[in-house]
C-alpha cells in the first residue's frame, strides 16, 4: 500500500494504516524480528524486510529501521558455511515452532545441492532495497553473501532453469524462484557487478519462457512437484510470478539496456494482468484483486498475490515515462499517465495511436513496439504530419525540443498486426488458440474466463 501511495498519491486511510502497523508490530515482536503468526516462517524473510523498507522509505520509521537491522543481523548469524540457513535456530529466536511446510524450510546435508529460493533467495531483493533506503552496509554485505550462494545454487550457466528445480519430485515455488532472480538482478545493478545481471538476463531469455511462463503470461504456482493441481492435473496458476517476470524485463530494459524486453512488459500487462483482474463491485474483498487460479485462463483472489501484483503495477506506472539526465523524456510504455512535463494517452483500434501533450518543451522519445512495422509508423505535431524519414534512436522515435511548444500534441501511430498462437498445458496437453492484435488477445478458442470467445467471420 505504501508503494501504491507513493506511485499514485492516493493516501492510505488513517484507520487502515494504524491497524496495519499494529499488526506488523505484533507479528514481528520477537528476537529475530521475523513476521509470523503461529509458526516460524522463513518464507517471510522477504515480506518482513519489504515491510521495514517501505516504512523507512515512506514513513521515516525509526522502529522499522531498528527491526530491519535486527533481522539483517539475525540472518548474518544463522547462515552456515555452505550458505544454508539454520532454520531450527531461527525458530528458537522467534519463540515459535518451525513450519512443517517443506517449501519454506528445506535443508540438505552439508556439501549437497539445496534449494533456498523460497527463503533466503526471495529475500535478496528486499535486503538490497533496505540498504538503498538506509545506507546500512551490513545489509549490502548480507545481500552479497546470499547473492553468491544463489548464483551458485539457483542459476544454471546455460541459461536454462536448473534441472533440479524442475524435477517432478522436488518441492518448488515459481514466485520464489522469480523473486530470487529479481534479487540477483537488483544486487548486480546496485553493485555494478555484471556477472549477476548477465546470469539473470541469460535465464530470462533462455530459461523462463515455456518453462516458468507462457507467451500470454500463465505462470504455474508449483515448480517441480505439482502439489496443487487443477482438475485436469495441470498446476494451478498465480499472477504474482507474471508480475515478477514483467518486472525483471522492465529492469533489464531500462537499467541494463535491453530495451527489446519492453515488448514483453507491455504484452504481459495487456494480455494477462489487466484481463485477469477481478471486477466484482458486489464483493469488496475480491473487487480489483488477483490471486491463485485453477483454470489457466481464469480468475483468483488471494491477498499476498494481490499485493505482489500491486507492487509490480506501481513500478510499471512509475516507468511509463522516464526522465534523462539531459532533461529529455522517454515514453517507454504505451499507457495513460500525467506528469509535470507531459501527458500521455494510448488508444488502440485497428491501429495504435500514442498522443503526447507537451507541458514543458523538451526532447521527447517515444518507443515503437518491436512487432509494429516501421513502414507503418507516422508522426504528427498538432495534426500536421512530420516529414519522413523520422529520427530514430534504437526503438524510439525522437522529437527535438525545438520542434514543440507548450501545448503541442505529438501523435505517434503504427499498425497492430494480427496473429495466432497456441498454448499447450504441460500435463493435460489441453490446447488454447489465442487470436492477437498487437500485444492484446482478442479471443480464445475454446472460450475461457478472461478472454472473449472466438467469433466466426
Amino acid at each position: 500500500m505504501l508503494r501504491y501511495e507513493a506511485a499514485t498519491g492516493v493516501r492510505i486511510p488513517e484507520y487502515a494504516e494504524t491497524a496495519m502497523l499494529k499488526n506488523v508490530q505484533t507479528l514481528s515482536d520477537n528476537a529475530a524480528a521475523l513476521l509470523g503468526s503461529t509458526s516460524c516462517q522463513p518464507h517471510n524473510l522477504r515480506e518482513s524486510m519489504l515491510a521495514y523498507t517501505a516504512l523507512v522509505r515512506h514513513r521515516k520509521s525509526d522502529w522499522a529501521l531498528q527491526q530491519g537491522q535486527k533481522l539483517v543481523e539475525t540472518m548474518h548469524s544463522l547462515l552456515e558455511a555452505d550458505g544454508q540457513m539454520d532454520y531450527a535456530k531461527l525458530a528458537e529466536r522467534t519463540g515459535k515452532p518451525l513450519t512443517k511446510d517443506p517449501l519454506c524450510a528445506q535443508s540438505s546435508p552439508a556439501g549437497q545441492w539445496f534449494n533456498a529460493t523460497a527463503t533466503t533467495g526471495r529475500a535478496i531483493e528486499s535486503i538490497v532495497w533496505f540498504h538503498e533506503a538506509t545506507g546500512d552496509p551490513r545489509a549490502l554485505e548480507l545481500a552479497g553473501r546470499l547473492a553468491e550462494v544463489h548464483l551458485r545454487q539457483s542459476i544454471d550457466p546455460s541459461g536454462k532453469v536448473r534441472a533440479e528445480l524442475l524435477d517432478p519430485t522436488h518441492v518448488g515455488h515459481t514466485h520464489s524462484y522469480c523473486g530470487t532472480l529479481r534479487g540477483l538482478l537488483l544486487y548486480g545493478l546496485a553493485t555494478g557487478d555484471k556477472t549477476y545481471v548477465n546470469a539473470v538476463a541469460g535465464t530470462y531469455r533462455h530459461g523462463l519462457w515455456g518453462t516458468s511462463i507462457s507467451h500470454s503470461g500463465w505462470t504455474p504456482h508449483d515448480q517441480g512437484k505439482i502439489r496443487f493441481p487443477d482438475k485436469e492435473g495441470d498446476p494451478i496458476g498465480e499472477h504474482a510470478s507474471c508480475g515478477d517476470v514483467a518486472q525483471i524485463a522492465l529492469w533489464l530494459a531500462l537499467r541494463a539496456g535491453q530495451v527489446d524486453l519492453l515488448d514483453d512488459v507491455e504484452r504481459l500487462i495487456r494480455a494477462r494482468l489487466f484481463p485477469s483482474q477481478i471486477a466484482d463491485a458486489k464483493n469488496p474483498r475480491r473487487d480489483g484483486a488477483w490471486g491463485v487460479y485453477s483454470h489457466p485462463f481464469g480468475y483468483g483472489a488471494i491477498l499476498d498475490v494481490f499485493a505482489a501484483v500491486l507492487h509490480s503495477l506501481a513500478d510499471f506506472h512509475q516507468n511509463i515515462v522516464t526522465t534523462g539526465t539531459d532533461g529529455s523524456h522517454s515514453v517507454n510504455l504505451h499507457f495513460d499517465i500525467d506528469t509535470t512535463a507531459i501527458a500521455v494517452r494510448s488508444r488502440r483500434d485497428r491501429d495504435a495511436t500514442l498522443s503526447v501533450t507537451v507541458k514543458e518543451p523538451s526532447m521527447i522519445r517515444m518507443r515503437v513496439p518491436g512487432w509494429a512495422s516501421r513502414e507503418s509508423v507516422r508522426l504528427s505535431i498538432d495534426d500536421k504530419p512530420v516529414p519522413l524519414p523520422l529520427r530514430w534512436e534504437g526503438a524510439y522515435v525522437v522529437m527535438a525540443k525545438e520542434a514543440v511548444t507548450a501545448g503541442s500534441v505529438i501523435a505517434l501511430s503504427h499498425d497492430l498486426p494480427e496473429r495466432q498462437t497456441v498454448e499447450e498445458m504441460p500435463i493435460s496437453h489441453r490446447k488454447f488458440q489465442l487470436d492477437w492484435r498487437g500485444d492484446e488477445v482478442l479471443a480464445c478458442d475454446p472460450k475461457v474466463g478472461i478472454y472473449p470467445a472466438k467469433v466466426s467471420r
